[in-house]
């Protein structure tokens, strides 16, 4: 089962920050999920929140600040107050360049109107080939209408349906009928019912948020596979073969 690093390592570094994701490569996990929004200069930037308030020392939504502007924030010191550096909110590039030695990539997108879904997928294509994302890189979301217009700009580009309140039912067929190459419930939603319908169509799970040894043997035990965690360097530290519950 593959560990994940969520936002990086948000648990132990500051997430979605250059430096966290070097953290993470120092715990030896080289796999990592990361979120994209746009800034005012239509330019993508990684960051979870439309908002600037809990991880930064801005005020405002991202999508009224330039990429500039973001990258002078302080995007450390407010959950990390010992990070040895200060540090912005970083552009997707930035990032990418920053993780081209990473095994496997989950580009969380964010957009929500139809002006941020065709931004997004408009640059999506190219930086995937010039950051040689193919066989590494899969793009989530929550949202089908962004998914969906990838699927019709950008057929190549794997996606993967997040879920968390849609019944297996729905989101099985909505997965299946937008072409993902994943589906990514909440952990909680991972019961052996599910797992086991995935597997039959062929649906790789790769879930989040798992930062609690117990349940990530449990989800390993059912066939996950890969686990989204705060904390990779607890995660490493557990024995995740399949019969480590036994």
């Amino acid at each position: 089962m593959r560990i994940i690093g969520h936002r990086g390592a948000r648990g132990e570094a500051p997430e979605n920050t250059l430096g966290g994701f070097r953290h993470l490569r120092r715990c030896g996990v080289l796999s990592v999920e990361f979120d994209i929004q746009v800034a005012s200069d239509g330019v993508l930037v990684v960051a979870h929140d439309p908002d600037l308030e809990r991880c930064t020392d801005g005020h405002g939504r991202i999508r009224d600040h330039d990429q500039h502007s973001l990258a002078a924030l302080d995007a450390v010191h407010r959950s990390h107050p010992a990070w040895p550096q200060r540090e912005g909110i970083p552009s997707l590039d930035a990032v990418l360049s920053e993780l081209a030695d990473f095994e496997h990539l989950q580009l969380e997108v964010k957009a929500r109107d139809r002006d941020e879904i065709d931004l997004v997928v408009a640059q999506l294509p190219a930086l995937y080939a010039r950051h040689r994302l193919a066989g590494r890189g899969v793009c989530t979301s929550f949202n089908p209408v962004f998914l969906d217009a990838l699927r019709q700009a950008a057929p190549h580009l794997p996606r993967g349906l997040l879920f968390e309140d849609m019944a297996d039912d729905v989101a099985l067929q909505l997965a299946e009928a937008l072409a993902c190459v994943q589906i990514g419930p909440q952990e909680r939603r991972c019961q052996a019912a599910l797992l086991q319908r995935a597997h039959d169509r062929r649906l790789p799970v790769s879930t989040w948020t798992v930062n609690d040894p117990v349940r990530m043997r449990e989800l390993a035990a059912l066939g996950v596979a890969s686990i989204i965690t705060d904390v990779p360097t607890l995660a490493e530290s557990v024995d995740l073969a399949p019969d480590a519950s036994a």
